[in-house]
């Protein structure tokens, strides 16, 4: 082997975790649009190539200790000589944060991990048994960060293969051919491999369709409320925790997305004998469903800020579709948002059709009464 060519093992891992990579980004853009069994399946399999990324990275790392990189050419200027050590630094850095940021995802998540689709995940010990408010706390510092890393490893990556395409087309040195395999080492093969390099890149490059702004909803001044009747009694309760994701942009409704968490053992209606049989095994039975979790992807205009959306309400383990009509009204970033609908308890398992001989009806109004602000970054 020639003493300025990478070895096998290295040039095998660097186009392995090339391929990962580009297997990586459009599923981390695409795996939002599907719902259900197939949403878990992307995701896990998200999780799954994430954590391979990261043994491979420490194989490359290690590999790199026994194994030093080729020396780069004498006739390279000083400043690129930086430039290329540089990159090559913050890539590995880069490329070592995004699995660990993601697998601490996954340790502080309470929503369950299969690696491969075949065996539990392995976890942080010490993350995974965190109290859930702390948990809370640490997955979305490490969701913001992976996410930022996110960008940082595209730019990246533009560089590292702009100066990959640049010495094998117009400097025409031996830079790139060191990493290419030995088959692909003739001029006619470095053509091919250079235009593969840039489709690929091209394609990880591709900006995503533009995302719908963010909002945050302040708790204090919002409520997910519902109202049941029986025997021309009116009950009315709320639940004091939940969490939310939003995303909405009324220029482009059809990116909504939205993702609501309940904490259904936090339900309070007022009256102490109501609230304690809503928690019992009949109701709601936070002991063994603790959230109830509603998702949406897209909305539907419905006149003049008035949209309708389209999700999927879990509760007690079962999923039914449920349309949620709305209307919002946005003044300076704050947007108010006031929704109604009506779900059959029954479906879901929530309560007996009568107690005590007195009926009590199917028919569950939902409220929603949300105050979020648009999160600018």
């Amino acid at each position: 082997m020639d003493r300025d060519e990478y070895a096998g093992v290295a040039k095998a891992t660097h186009w392995l975790i090339a391929l990962l990579i580009f297997i990586q980004f459009p599923l981390a853009w695409v795996m939002d649009d599907f719902t259900g069994l197939q949403k878990f399946k992307l995701y896990n399999w998200h999780k799954s190539i994430g954590i391979t990324l990261l043994a491979l990275m420490a194989l490359r790392l290690l590999w790199r200790l026994v194994r030093p990189a080729p020396s780069l050419p004498l006739a390279m200027p000083k400043q690129e000589r930086v430039a290329a050590h540089l990159t090559h630094l913050a890539l590995y850095i880069t490329l070592l944060l995004m699995p660990l940021t993601g697998w601490a995802m996954i340790s502080s998540s309470n929503l369950p991990s299969v690696l491969y689709l075949s065996m539990p995940f392995p976890l942080i010990p010490w993350l995974s048994r965190l109290p859930d408010a702390e948990k809370k706390v640490y997955f979305d510092f490490f969701q913001a960060a992976h996410g930022v890393l996110g960008y940082v490893l595209l730019g990246l990556i533009a560089f590292h293969v702009a100066a990959a395409l640049r010495h094998a087309l117009i400097l025409k040195d031996r830079v790139l051919l060191r990493m290419l395999p030995r088959f692909l080492q003739n001029g006619g093969y470095l053509r091919i491999a250079a235009i593969a390099l840039f489709a690929g890149f091209a394609a990880l490059g591709a900006t995503p369709q533009a995302r719908a702004m963010e909002w945050s909803v302040n708790p204090a001044k919002s409520q997910i409320a519902f109202e049941a009747t029986g025997s021309g009694y009116v009950t009315k309760g709320a639940f004091k925790q939940f969490r939310s994701e939003i995303e909405f942009d009324p220029d482009t409704p059809e990116q909504t997305s939205v993702r609501v968490s309940l904490d259904v053992g936090s339900v309070t209606t007022g009256t102490a004998d109501i609230d304690s049989a809503l928690q019992g095994s009949d109701y709601f039975d936070p002991a063994k469903f603790p959230t109830a979790l509603f998702v949406a992807r897209g909305a539907k205009p419905d006149g003049e800020g008035k949209y309708i959306l389209n999700g999927r309400l879990t509760l007690k383990g079962v999923t039914r579709p449920v349309a949620m009509p709305f209307s919002i009204d946005i003044q300076s970033g704050t947007a108010t948002v006031k929704g109604e609908t009506t779900i059959n308890r029954l479906d879901f398992g929530v309560g007996p059709a009568s107690v005590a001989g007195l009926t009590i009806d199917k028919d569950v109004k939902v409220i929603i009464n949300l105050v979020a602000v648009r999160l600018d970054n």
